[in-house]
């Protein structure tokens, strides 16, 4: 089930995590689709000090005690263009 906007408000705080539990980055700015209102990517702060910031697409990611779970692993996101 996708994140929904109504999910939002359950995600103040929380990490953005890989499916195993390994951190990547804080949950930053979510950003909605323009068409449909539905949440799309997330912004999280990555790298030495959260100096670097990506932005993760939000397709089937899931909500796991506060924090949000993404398909990606680390070096996926880190290394992305």
């Amino acid at each position: 089930m996708p994140i929904t906007e109504s999910d939002l408000d359950s995600l103040n705080g929380g990490n953005v995590v890989t499916t195993s539990g390994d951190k990547i980055g804080s949950i930053g700015q979510i950003y909605l689709d323009d068409q449909t209102g539905e949440p799309s990517f997330v912004a999280t702060n990555t790298g030495l000090l959260g100096t670097s910031q990506s932005l993760i697409p939000l397709q089937d990611a899931t909500i796991r005690d506060g924090d949000l779970v993404v398909g990606y692993d680390k070096d996926m996101v880190t290394n992305a263009p």
